[in-house]
Parts: C-alpha cells; sequence; structure tokens
C-alpha cells in the first residue's frame, strides 16, 4: 500500500532529490531507488552504524541500479543538508524511535525544499492522526492528502502527503 501510495500520488521528474528517514530493513528504500528509474537521487538516514553499513554492503552486493547514499546520523544533526530534497518520506516506526514526535518531523521538514513534500507513514495505534493534525496546525504547512487505512486491523496506519 505504500508502494502504491507514492507511485499514485508523486511525481518523478529530472534531478528529484528524494530522501527516506529511518532504514531498518533497507526494503523501502531499496524501492525508492527503483521507483526514481535512474531519474534522481536517494539519501537514506539511520542512527545505527550497522544498519547503515549493511544496507550498504547488502546494495553494492546485489549491484542496485540507483543506490542509496547513506547517511549514518541522527535525524536531530544540524549538519545534514538543509532544503536539498523535494520529497522526504518518514514511515513505519521511525518517528516513534526518534523519541520526539514534534522535533523529528521540524528535522524532516528542515531537508524539505519550499514547495516539497513530506509523505509520512505511521501506526494509528502509536501516532493517532489527530497528533499530526495539531502539529500542522501550529505551522505553515499543509496536508494535501491523508488516507487512512484499516484492512489489517492489528496494525491500522495512515499515510499523509504535507508540502511545505
Amino acid at each position: 500500500m505504500t508502494r502504491d501510495y507514492i507511485k499514485k500520488t508523486f511525481d518523478i521528474f529530472d534531478e528529484i532529490q528524494v530522501c527516506n528517514v529511518g532504514i531498518g530493513t533497507g526494503d523501502w528504500d531499496d524501492y525508492l531507488g527503483y521507483w526514481l528509474k535512474g531519474r534522481g537521487g536517494l539519501t537514506s538516514i539511520d542512527i545505527d552504524e550497522s544498519i547503515c553499513e549493511i544496507f550498504e554492503y547488502r546494495q553494492q552486493r546485489e549491484q542496485h541500479p540507483n543506490p542509496s547514499k547513506d547517511l549514518c546520523r541522527s535525524i536531530f544533526d544540524s549538519d545534514l543538508p538543509q532544503e536539498a530534497f523535494d520529497i522526504v518520506t518518514l514511515i513505519g516506526s521511525a518517528i516513534n524511535e526518534t523519541g520526539d514526535f514534534k522535533k523529528c518531523l521540524d528535522s524532516c521538514f528542515s531537508l524539505i525544499k519550499h514547495g516539497g513534500y513530506l509523505m509520512f507513514m505511521a501506526s494509528l495505534k502509536y501516532t493517532p492522526v489527530e497528533m499530526l493534525e495539531e502539529y500542522i496546525s501550529n505551522t505553515k504547512y499543509h496536508i494535501v492528502q491523508k488516507n487512512v487505512y484499516e484492512v489489517f486491523p492489528e496494525y491500522p496506519f495512515f499515510i499523509s502527503k504535507i508540502r511545505k
């Protein structure tokens, strides 16, 4: 569903720059690289050094056609590239693992170019939609689209497209 969402909701253009926050298993980052079809670059950020090393090694070994540039950093690091990305994705448990909902979203938006987008996906059990709506109401950002998925009752989630 997350893959379908990005394919249907976002356009790819030449030189597009995409960033994913939280590599995890790397499946989403792999998909984003394929989705870009060589037309743009992908940067992946994760604080866990072993995750970054394994992900980079696996992409090299599997000869990924559009590998990610890995940044083994915290999303809270002040030296991350500012306003460098057209799309930033933050999916799954990444926001909860940072321990600071608002600061994490602030940091993600600092990476996005003016007019760019955050694709935010989270579990309804741990991140109610109302948390996002309250955060957005205190910013200049705009929720363009919000879809709630309850097809898996044990893991209901939502995906939002938010414009900076």
